[in-house]
């Protein structure tokens, strides 16, 4: 499972550095371990920086009410550097335990599934997974799409499985999908390919990139193809959807995304846009102020 894949990653990177610090530095085991744990750290954090800059190159035009100023920014750049350090570091290597079994609650109300994006799983969905259950929806389910670099149809056809699966197991006829960045893509490709607008009740996308984001030209794979600003594969998905989504949709964004740039490719044709300001692309799963924009989405009759 794709978890697996993510810790081997991790695994791999400390083993590499940590050699070359033993082997290179004379370094004890315990030396070269905690020298591989902060050069593996730092590069994270400048990688992080390194978006924001990139973000900043491609953004699009904010209005002033979406200025944050420059406390904002420093608040927003530390924010987002400590949600990068527990998503790579915490929640993405512990998945397997985080991630509790799937509920058994049929009945129980609409059954939530959470769509994680690129490079990710399940184990992104932690902060948000408990605000729901401490707001009393239950009924929470994730999923994990593998490989990393998949085509987006292909993780589709995973996802179809899992809604299938869920809906079967709840004893509910649809449900409602919440997807974080590429997962918005996959999900509307179920919608509109797969015939999965039979069976989802809601879309709520977080930081999508409807239209692309120019971070998709750093790496190869299909999926990153996929999402480049004018790829013939968005063109088409954003021409079969038509003026309006397949079901009751809402895209919430930041404006100062550091992944998705620019940040207005977080917007979608006929759903209800909420764009807000000063939130990092995986600090999404820790914002209140997003967990809020979810429960009252959530909320709202289809």
């Amino acid at each position: 499972m794709v978890s697996s894949k993510l810790i081997l990653s991790f695994v791999i990177e400390i083993l590499v550095v940590g050699s070359v610090a033993w082997y290179g530095w004379g370094l004890s085991v315990l030396e070269s371990i905690g020298c591989a744990a902060a050069f593996i750290v730092m590069v994270r954090v400048v990688a992080t920086l390194l978006s924001f800059g990139l973000s900043e190159l491609f953004r699009s035009p904010r209005p002033k009410s979406m200025h944050i100023g420059w406390v904002g920014w420093l608040r927003l750049v530390a924010a987002e550097v400590w949600a990068v350090l527990r998503v790579f570091f915490v929640l993405h290597p512990l998945e397997p335990w985080i991630n509790k079994p799937d509920p058994d609650i049929a009945g129980d109300g609409m059954p939530v599934l959470l769509v994680h994006g690129f490079f990710s799983n399940g184990g992104y969905w932690w902060g948000i997974k408990r605000h729901l259950r401490r707001s009393g929806i239950h009924s929470v389910y994730t999923v994990n799409l593998e490989p990393p670099f998949c085509d987006i149809d292909e993780l589709a056809r995973q996802l179809a499985r899992r809604v299938a699966a869920i809906c079967a197991a709840s004893g509910r006829p649809q449900v409602t999908l919440v997807a974080h960045s590429m997962g918005g893509l996959v999900c509307r490709v179920y919608l509109q390919r797969l015939n999965g607008d039979r069976h989802t009740a809601r879309l709520i996308t977080l930081g999508t990139p409807h239209a692309g984001t120019v971070h998709a030209r750093l790496l190869p794979g299909p999926n990153l193809r996929q999402m480049r600003p004018g790829s013939q594969w968005l063109a088409v998905l954003n021409q079969e959807q038509g003026p309006r989504p397949r079901v009751p949709t809402t895209c919430i964004y930041s404006c100062h995304d550091d992944i998705i740039a620019p940040q207005g490719s977080g917007a979608l044709r006929g759903a209800v846009n909420k764009p807000t300001p000063g939130i990092g692309h995986l600090e999404m799963t820790f914002s209140p102020v997003i967990q809020g924009l979810l429960l009252d989405a959530l909320a709202t009759e289809a």
